[in-house]
């Protein structure tokens, strides 16, 4: 996914784009993937890349990791951007929600990706897209049964990590899409109130989706605000 802002953010950075554990060529630790697991995972290629000091930028359960990452080692952190993420807790609605969606992996992988996939955009931008989401999902279905089923356990499973926000001291940026099916807009403004050192960048017309949405909106408010 971040193939594209690579290019443009390897001419002033050095960038280490991680696939997590049961994603891309990331195989599984277990059949629940905390968000401390995930965390423990990236500190662990960027200890071996000797990197003590960084930027990161996680899109949606991406987020989760940062902040995860950002409260066990909040001196390695020189920004934290959530890109279509939260630091809440899931709701208990949420967590049904996301009991049915294992159910539905669990019974078809394949019926699960084409439909969640194409879910998480905006109405308005699906059909003007729907090559990349034929792409993403061709993507996903690649990858395993239980990489996907130990992700969204351990997303279901995670704690509330607003004191990251609230109490760390590096700058924040949440990026978010005004028509986001996932992440609700009340949630992110509350957020973005807990400190003065959060920045919100709200993207009108998009969903959960932006650099695919909005690509050359995010990757401008992105790098600027990793520069500056």
């Amino acid at each position: 996914m971040w193939a594209d802002f690579v290019k443009t953010f390897s001419l002033q950075f050095r960038v280490i784009s991680v696939d997590l554990l049961g994603q891309g060529e990331s195989g599984c630790s277990g059949y629940v993937h905390s968000m401390h697991d995930h965390a423990q995972a990236v500190n662990a290629v960027l200890e071996a890349e000797e990197v003590d000091n960084f930027h990161v930028i996680g899109h949606s359960m991406g987020g989760y990791v940062a902040l995860e990452l950002a409260s066990a080692y909040p001196e390695k952190i020189k920004t934290l951007t959530l890109f279509h993420s939260t630091a809440f807790a899931d709701s208990e609605e949420r967590k049904k929600d996301r009991v049915r969606v294992i159910a539905l992996a669990h019974r078809n992988k394949e019926v699960y990706i084409k439909t969640v996939i194409p879910s998480l955009f905006a109405e308005e931008t699906r059909e003007m897209l729907r090559s990349e989401i034929n792409e993403l999902v061709e993507t996903a279905i690649g990858f395993s049964e239980q990489g996907i089923i130990a992700n969204i356990r351990g997303m279901m499973e995670r704690s509330s990590l607003e004191h990251v926000l609230q109490n760390a001291t590096f700058p924040k940026l949440i990026i978010h899409g005004s028509l986001d099916p996932v992440i609700k807009t009340e949630d992110i403004q509350a957020l973005a109130k807990l400190n003065e050192n959060v920045s919100l960048a709200q993207i009108n017309g998009i969903g959960h989706m932006g650099y695919l949405e909005a690509p050359e909106k995010c990757l401008e408010i992105l790098m600027d605000f990793c520069k500056n």
